[in-house]
């Protein structure tokens, strides 16, 4: 009898974990499909779209629109290039896997893709803790990952990131360590390094976690953090260098300029021994912005009852990535919640606990506990919402409440349909400068560029050569005018626009606030009447 009643508590657990699956799936699929949609998708996901796209005719991993952020265009003022290849800027050599992919679905490919491998994640992850736990304390596992906000934001509200492929890799590798399978830890382990360039350092945590948790297993856990950090030097040091200087010259000095003592670039083993070299520098950011840490770390943890940092083996396997994080600056802050670096950290984070609960699983018979758990699971998925990470709840969540602005899920539907409808005649040859929100759905193509900050490219021969369209949607900045930085956003697009159209390109199309101007044509009438008065509209 007691092991039927085990049985069916398997068996009922096992049902709950995959139902939250089929939600969690079904809900970032719909949030995807909606950011696309009503134009949230924005530049970050049109670039790896491009690198992938441009693998299906031959050469991969370039990109004229990550061209636009290199060195050589944002310090040198050079010109956006066909044939910069974007793994000067991030190496990530396993999104190669993804090509045939791009050529099937298109578009949709790397947003449904990120939320298929998060799905799985969780899936893996429960595996990992039924062969720790009793059935019912491992099924909350999962679900508190797939109610995190740092799963949630960046999987269904963010853009597709490279980094969506680690959580997967991380369990997969964990799940092989404990089982002691070799055909799960070898793909994982070889895999995760290729990930991105930084990958390499949590292989590097989870080596240094096997060693000191199973010592008799040394060899293995040297020869994981032999190849992860190996990997990460090699790659940094010689392979990135070779396609542009863009990790010495910029990602350094944005990310570490704090200890390069006023140098223009520097290696990541520059960085290293600078770093070294400045305890104090080091002690400091390590614990500044405080407020920034403390907020991070209490959502991190929020969904798992803070109980990661009572874990020694979530810090062992979370320590190296999260350290990196804390003495990290940057554009996009590294401590934000919801964007890509929360990946980072998560699985580190997660399957800590999940040893932790193996020594106390005792405690899991308390209803009060798991009142608590349920609350903090739901507090967290709140805060996610209430975040509206991206805008991309705004048609749930009004973007502002004072002054007061709200766009209906049916507006913001009409305008991408309109948006999308006024692109679709530029043909798919053809090189295009684009805003960002409309670049995802121009991506597919050799020369796209992000509009205001050039509509002139380099061609395969480095000729300076104009593109064929611009397409500017303007509906955002229009909305959000109240905000300085907004309105000087909106007059620079305007103001490029006319200088556009004095150089020869006529304004073919105006709807829902957004301009398409063809290079060699004339004004369509109706059109330029309808920009005409906009234009009337905001100088008033």
């Amino acid at each position: 009898m007691t092991m039927e009643r085990d049985l069916k508590l398997s068996a009922k657990a096992q049902h709950t974990v995959w139902i939250a699956a089929a939600v969690f799936a079904a809900t970032g699929f719909a949030l995807q499909w909606w950011r696309m949609q009503s134009l949230t998708a924005s530049m970050d996901q049109g670039i790896l779209m491009q690198v992938l796209w441009n693998g299906l005719s031959g050469h991969p991993f370039e990109s004229t629109l990550s061209s636009q952020l290199s060195t050589n265009v944002s310090h040198s003022g050079q010109l956006p290039a066909l044939g910069y290849h974007r793994l000067g800027q991030h190496f990530t050599p396993a999104l190669a896997l993804w090509i045939p992919l791009v050529g099937v679905m298109g578009k949709w490919a790397l947003p449904m893709l990120q939320v298929a491998l998060i799905t799985l994640a969780g899936l893996v992850l429960h595996q990992l803790a039924r062969d720790e736990l009793e059935p019912k304390l491992a099924s909350w596992i999962p679900l508190a990952f797939y109610g995190a906000n740092a799963v949630i934001a960046p999987c269904m509200l963010g853009n597709f990131t490279d980094l969506s492929q680690l959580p997967l890799c991380f369990f997969v590798l964990l799940l092989g360590l404990k089982r002691h399978s070799l055909p799960l830890i070898a793909p994982a382990a070889l895999l995760m390094p290729l990930i991105r360039e930084d990958t390499g350092v949590v292989l590097v945590g989870i080596g240094i976690w096997l060693g000191i948790r199973d010592r008799q297993r040394w060899p293995l856990a040297a020869a994981l953090i032999a190849y992860g950090g190996s990997w990460v030097t090699i790659a940094t040091n010689l392979l990135m260098p070779l396609f542009s200087d863009d990790n010495s010259k910029r990602f350094m000095v944005e990310n570490f300029g704090q200890y390069l003592q006023g140098r223009e670039q520097a290696s990541s083993l520059e960085v290293l021994g600078l770093a070294l070299q400045q305890p104090w520098i080091l002690l400091r950011e390590l614990i500044t912005p405080p407020g920034d840490t403390f907020t991070y770390l209490l959502a991190q943890g929020l969904p798992l009852l803070m109980i990661p940092y009572l874990s020694i083996d979530s810090w062992l396997l979370m320590g190296l990535p999260l350290l990196g994080l804390l003495l990290a600056q940057g554009f996009n802050n590294p401590l934000s919640i919801s964007i890509r670096y929360t990946y980072l950290v998560v699985p580190g984070l997660f399957v800590g606990t999940i040893f932790w609960w193996r020594h106390h699983q005792s405690l899991f018979r308390s209803r009060r506990l798991r009142r608590l758990w349920s609350g903090a699971i739901a507090l967290s998925i709140l805060f996610t919402i209430s975040g509206n990470p991206n805008r991309s709840l705004s048609w749930l969540v009004p973007d502002s409440i004072q002054p007061w602005i709200y766009r209906s899920p049916m507006e913001q539907l009409t305008h991408g349909a309109a948006a999308r409808s006024l692109i679709a005649s530029i043909p798919a040859d053809d090189s295009v400068a684009a805003t960002t929100q409309l670049v995802p759905h121009l991506a597919a193509r050799e020369a796209l560029i992000r509009f205001p900050y050039n509509a002139i490219y380099l061609n395969r021969e480095r000729q300076p050569t104009p593109v064929d369209w611009v397409a500017a949607d303007l509906h955002n900045q229009i909305r959000f005018q109240q905000y300085p930085k907004e309105l000087r956003g909106l007059k620079q697009n305007l103001s490029s626009i006319e200088i556009l159209r004095k150089k020869g390109y006529g304004l073919v199309g105006f709807n829902s606030d957004v301009v398409l101007l063809h290079l060699n044509q004339t004004d369509n009438p109706s059109a330029a009447k309808q920009f005409e008065t906009l234009k009337n509209q905001i100088s008033q």
